[in-house]
């Protein structure tokens, strides 16, 4: 049994590589010098560099299933791979269903035509392989049986060509635009709609000059949003593997390659500092300071509680910044203060979910990839239903103190209904929160709660009517 694109869904390497990157930086890029020396002193660098993170790499469950009827027909399972010998025997004692296992070592690449000779004096009295790639036609050819997991169609249809038994075959999973959109988070860019409230709110609504500033900085704003979002499940990889919905998501569960997401960040964040650079220096300026928060709360900050949501509420305060940017208007008191409470407060929302929803897990010990603990969960409510309420005083104060004297609506007393509405709709969701009912995500849970869009559009119905 092949380990990396057969058995695993992954690349050990690759996962050790980008873990490493992250976790012990330069001791892991000095690993790349090892190259020199080949292929295996590069991959036992790498390994004694960090801690092995495999136990919980997703694995190919249909051969899973088809491995243990093995087993129980009497045949030894043994895991043959390139990888470095430690990795090799750690995947190996994760999956519990090996009778052996053999990697790489120094000075010895397991791979191709070596690991061919290394398995016919290991078994002279024949084998069974399987295996996914072109490395592993020397193998087959030599083989008692083939099993084909994965793979091209060009290199099934050698394998099926050299002749030898095929015993079975997985075919490989799609990588379609879903899973691609799934990983930008592209539904996360209703987001960035926030983007536009400072337009909203402005005389300059009808102006086709700021109508396409602010489209385009939507678009900025999403391209860098999503390549933080990559960069996050990157990071998280091995807490989201843990997690009870996050394990599903493209990258924790094997169904895009780590190595192209890695280079899909790059490419991202380049693309949004052109557009914004295009747009002005303010934008550039805002989206730098986006950048910079965000891949520090990805890094480092998340782990620290309630800095956390404090960063979470900032990020989504710097949209309505670089929306007044773009909308070409000065910045409001009101609505800054207002958006750093409320987002605190749904931020708050988001974790006290995962709290609550992690009563099983050791009282002493934090949530993987978190600071939090199952005990923090009367703290995140009494924090996030406070915050709540002082957003919706912000309104009332803002109507009485600004709304009302200006004069520039026609029937003011309309507006009585704003912080109702919030009222309402806040109470829903902390109420839900609290039943752990709630999406993961607030935000993400407005969008798609059809009492929430109603709430919404009874609120902005509410301004019109007032306006008139």
């Amino acid at each position: 049994m092949d380990m990396d694109g057969t058995f695993l869904v992954g690349d050990s390497l690759v996962e050790l590589f980008v873990a490493g990157v992250f976790r012990r930086p330069l001791p892991t890029l000095g690993a790349l010098g090892r190259l020199v020396e080949g292929r295996p002193a590069f991959k036992a660098a790498l390994a004694a560099n960090i801690d092995l993170c495999m136990a919980d790499a997703p694995v190919r469950r249909d051969l899973l299933t088809y491995l243990q009827d093995q087993k129980r027909e009497g045949r030894p399972v043994y895991l043959v791979s390139a990888a470095d010998q430690r990795v090799v025997d750690h995947v190996a004692a994760g999956a519990g269903i090996f009778d052996g296992a053999f990697g790489s070592s120094a000075g010895i690449n397991l791979k191709g035509i070596r690991k061919a000779d290394f398995l016919k004096d290991r078994f002279p009295g024949g084998f069974a392989y399987a295996g996914d790639s072109r490395a592993d036609l020397p193998v087959w050819s030599e083989a008692a049986g083939v099993v084909i997991v994965g793979g091209s169609d060009g290199v099934a249809a050698r394998a099926r060509a050299l002749g030898r038994p095929v015993e079975a075959e997985f075919p490989a999973g799609r990588r379609t635009v879903a899973l691609w959109l799934r990983a930008l988070r592209a539904h996360q860019w209703a987001k960035n709609i926030l983007i536009f409230i400072p337009l909203i709110l402005s005389v300059h609504a009808h102006s086709l000059r700021h109508i396409g500033a602010s489209v385009i900085g939507f678009a900025v704003l999403s391209l860098a949003a999503s390549a933080t979002y990559i960069l996050n499940d990157l990071v998280d990889l091995n807490s989201d593997r843990q997690h009870r919905s996050k394990r599903a998501r493209p990258l924790a569960s094997g169904a895009l390659p780590l190595g192209a997401a890695a280079l899909a960040v790059p490419l991202l964040l380049l693309l949004s500092l052109l557009g914004a650079a295009a747009l002005n220096a303010g934008v550039f300026v805002a989206l730098l300071g986006y950048l910079a928060l965000t891949l520090s709360y990805s890094l480092r900050l998340k782990r620290t509680p309630l800095l956390d949501v404090i960063v979470l509420a900032g990020l989504y305060t710097m949209r309505l910044v670089m929306g007044t940017i773009l909308a070409g208007v000065e910045f409001s008191a009101w609505l800054l203060t207002f958006a750093g409470f409320f987002f605190f407060a749904m931020s708050l929302a988001k974790r006290h979910v995962e709290v609550t929803a992690a009563r099983d897990w050791p009282a002493d010990l934090d949530l993987p990839g978190r600071g939090y603990r199952p005990g923090d969960a009367p703290l995140t409510l009494a924090l996030g239903v406070s915050a709540s309420v002082a957003s919706v005083l912000i309104v009332v104060q803002y109507m009485m103190a600004e709304a009302f004297p200006s004069g520039v609506y026609a029937r003011p007393a309309w507006l009585w209904a704003a912080p109702v509405l919030l009222s309402v709709w806040i109470c829903r969701v902390w109420f839900l929160a609290h039943r752990g009912e709630l999406h993961d995500d607030p935000v993400e849970f407005a969008i798609k709660d059809p009492a929430s869009l109603g709430l919404g559009a009874l609120l902005a119905l509410t301004f019109v009517i007032a306006r008139l």
